[in-house]
């Protein structure tokens, strides 16, 4: 298994949906589009030259039992009706890495946000129907202090929140794919 934290390393930007235990068709499906529009072997760099010409780009596959959409140019992914449908009978979660501020972390469950945050919050404000479920993950991330409250020292906050991705979800990314080989993908247009 790669995990999902090397992604910061390979990616200047990026929005990275996953869904548990669906097919990639059925996420394309959920996603809104069809599947039939799936490109059978798309590599990083057509990626991005089809996201000029096309419109925003997912690369697809799966890990560890699911599904992923890689954006590496767009943020698609971060829409939260789209999650919910997503995440209907399952569970599906969204990194966002803008470039800059803000980097975010939403969980859905079965049709409703269960959490939702940005680094730099206390538990308290975490957002969503089952804002708890992942403070002891946060905490133990160094994303949290015992107390609850935000480390005002955190200068890895989109490590932080990726190692929080792996340890709760079991989520996987095929590094050598994603970065050197082709994958399937999808005009999110």
């Amino acid at each position: 298994m790669d995990g999902v934290a090397w992604i910061r390393e390979a990616f200047d930007a990026y929005c990275v949906t996953f869904a548990r235990g669906v097919s990639v068709p059925e996420l394309v499906r959920r996603m809104g589009l069809d599947p039939e529009r799936i490109l059978p072997s798309v590599s990083a760099d057509e990626a991005l030259r089809l996201a000029r010409d096309e419109g925003p780009v997912a690369r697809l596959g799966t890990g560890n039992g699911w599904a992923f959409a890689v954006e590496s140019a767009s943020a698609e992914g971060t829409d939260r009706r789209t999650l919910r449908r997503v995440s209907r009978g399952t569970d599906a979660v969204m990194v966002l890495d803008s470039g800059t501020p803000p980097y975010w972390f939403v969980h859905a469950r079965d049709g409703e946000i269960a959490s939702d945050f940005e680094p730099g919050v206390e538990a308290e404000q975490i957002g969503g129907a089952d804002p708890s479920f992942l403070v002891p993950a946060m905490r133990e991330a160094g994303m949290l202090l015992p107390d609850g409250t935000a480390d005002p020292g955190d200068w890895e906050p989109e490590r932080r929140i990726l190692t929080v991705a792996e340890r709760v979800f079991s989520l996987d990314l095929p590094r050598t794919a994603i970065e050197g080989g082709s994958l399937p993908a999808v005009v999110l247009v």
